[in-house]
């Protein structure tokens, strides 16, 4: 799918999925936090929840779980903003690559 029609895309989500989008990005700062050098690919919105692909040092096991949810609900108690932005391309591609995630 292009860009601009993902874009489009998320900027019509349901509540319940713009929730379940943030939901992923809380779920990727748990797990960078559990493995600092995660490199992060997709991580939508879909029909029943959501999901995020990473490429971990070693393979996530059922024992990871429940730390990832207690990150997770440290951050989300932290009441931390969701800021929304537009970045052109180039702008992107420099933030991620300064994240070695390019």
């Amino acid at each position: 799918m292009p860009v601009e029609a993902e874009l489009q895309e998320s900027v019509n989500y349901t509540p319940l999925q713009r929730m379940r989008h943030s939901a992923a990005h809380v779920m990727a700062e748990a797990v960078q936090e559990m493995f600092p050098g995660a490199k992060f690919a997709i991580g939508p919105a879909i029909e029943d929840g959501f999901y995020y692909d990473f490429e971990l040092p070693r393979p996530l096991i059922p024992e990871d779980l429940p730390e990832i949810e207690r990150r997770m609900a440290r951050i989300v108690a932290g009441k931390y903003p969701f800021v929304r932005e537009r970045w052109p391309r180039e702008k992107a591609l420099e933030y991620f690559r300064n994240k070695d995630q390019v």
